[in-house]
């Protein structure tokens, strides 16, 4: 009696929650008898029915019914006519191998010989129904000595760094030759490990210290004059890299061509000059200029020669159209500097050659057929993706509970669109849109998984 009253109070709950969230969303498709068996039973929002047994299991249940790996999902559940049971899918972070049959931890060593880890196979087909999640083995690709592969980003990383690490926890390589983020007591990361906080940090960065103190060798906060980092002005130490004691625009930094003792000095960014007022800004934004002007150099201020939709060439000393050829090498456009971030520096007039959008070397060939004209011919409302036409806030090409909405438009160029979760939906997860369906939740099934969560 006590543990139906509990799962009716939970029912209530849920239905509260479901009308409080959107007034339009719809209830769960197993929450329908006519489709799900065990909706009527007490709890029956987190039961579904599994028909080779003729029975009722709780959503997100891991093995039995299905395979020890395995959860019974309700993803997909009521997506076609004929969808009305749920499946076995491997858990979120997990994919099925082919090799065993059984869903393993991604980005680990898995069902993988020594030195290779189990990835997301990322090329599936898409459906509209959710398929298996596969993974397959693959070995890292080689990285400078001193560093080590990250798979999750197939980037390098410094040893014992912090790198794509949690706060805590530097880089390192397991027992197994895979890269992973770790802090021990004991081996290669004792030297990093502080006794107080029980987390690891690099060398000769703030880590656990007090303002002014570096977490040095000895495993210990301290500053010294004789560190490269102290800075003389303040008598305290700074990280390396970072804007430290300095002002706008400058990182606390080694110099380059220091010949006395190594210390740290306040420099210019890259690609920023010095104004008067002391502070570092980009070049060929506005900085310090007055309106309609752009920085030229540390003591020039000029007005912007270049019309609306066309960007400044130094060394050209000219504008030219973004989206034409313009000085670039053949097959290649004028594009923007997006090394310059909009937000801190501000918009950069400065031109560079690309293709496709991207930033290259001026020495790499783009594709002959840039730009490619659009398949909707200027029709208002409707985009072009990947040679097709779509309606705007339309399904198109998208997944499950997606749309299309127009992205920010760029000054010149081609309108362009991206796959959106309608209102009141939730995106899947990073694995479930690498390994199955790009898509989005429904409310019902991330507020089912949460009361999964909380009342068990």
């Amino acid at each position: 009696m006590l543990s139906y009253a509990f799962d009716v109070r939970v029912l209530v709950t849920f239905i509260s929650i479901s009308v409080a969230v959107e007034a339009a969303i719809a209830p769960p498709p197993w929450s329908d008898p006519s489709k799900n068996p065990c909706a009527a039973m007490p709890g029956g929002w987190q039961l579904l029915y599994w028909p080779p047994l003729d029975q009722c299991f709780k959503i997100f249940t891991k093995g039995y019914p299905c395979p020890d790996s395995m959860e019974l999902s309700p993803v997909g559940f009521g997506i076609t006519a004929t969808q009305t049971t749920a499946v076995c899918l491997c858990p979120p972070g997990t994919a099925q191998s082919p090799l065993t049959s059984q869903c393993h931890k991604l980005f680990e060593k898995g069902p993988c010989e020594t030195g290779q880890y189990f990835a997301p196979i990322k090329d599936m087909v898409k459906s509209a129904v959710p398929r298996q999640k596969w993974g397959v083995c693959r070995t890292p690709s080689p990285c400078p000595t001193g560093s080590v592969f990250w798979p999750q980003d197939g980037k390098c990383y410094t040893m014992h760094s912090r790198g794509p690490c949690p706060k805590g926890k530097l880089l390192t390589i397991d027992d197994d030759r895979v890269a992973s983020c770790k802090c021990e007591e004991k081996g290669d990361l004792s030297k990093f490990f502080d006794p107080k906080s029980k987390q690891c940090f690099e060398h000769f960065t703030k880590g656990p210290c007090e303002h002014g103190e570096l977490f040095l060798p000895s495993r210990k906060c301290s500053c010294h004059s004789s560190l490269p980092q102290y800075d003389q002005s303040s008598g305290i130490c700074y990280e390396l890299g970072q804007i430290g004691p300095c002002p706008p625009g400058h990182i606390f930094t080694i110099a380059d061509n220091s010949k006395s003792l190594i210390k740290g000095q306040c420099q210019c960014k890259e690609n920023h000059v010095q104004w008067e007022d002391g502070v570092c800004y980009r070049q060929y934004t506005r900085g310090p200029c007055e309106e309609g002007e752009f920085l030229l150099n540390s003591t020039t201020c000029i007005k912007n020669p270049c019309e609306k939709g066309r960007l400044y060439f130094p060394e050209e000393k000219t504008c030219y159209r973004i989206g034409s050829q313009g000085p670039c090498a053949e097959n290649q456009v004028v594009i923007f500097d997006f090394t310059a971030r909009p937000s801190l520096n501000g918009v950069s007039y400065n031109g560079v050659c690309g293709c496709n959008g991207i930033l290259v070397n001026l020495d790499q060939k783009c594709d002959e057929n840039y730009p490619p004209k659009s398949a909707c011919d200027g029709s208002p409302g409707k985009v072009e993706m990947n040679g097709e036409c779509y309606e705007l806030y339309k399904r198109g090409p998208c997944g499950p509970n997606q749309w299309l909405v127009p992205k920010k438009e760029t000054q010149n160029g081609p309108k362009q669109a991206k796959c959106e979760c309608r209102p009141g939906f939730t995106p899947y997860s990073d694995n479930e849109t690498e390994l199955g369906i790009s898509g989005c939740h429904a409310p019902s099934v991330n507020i089912a998984r949460w009361f999964l969560n909380i009342f068990g």
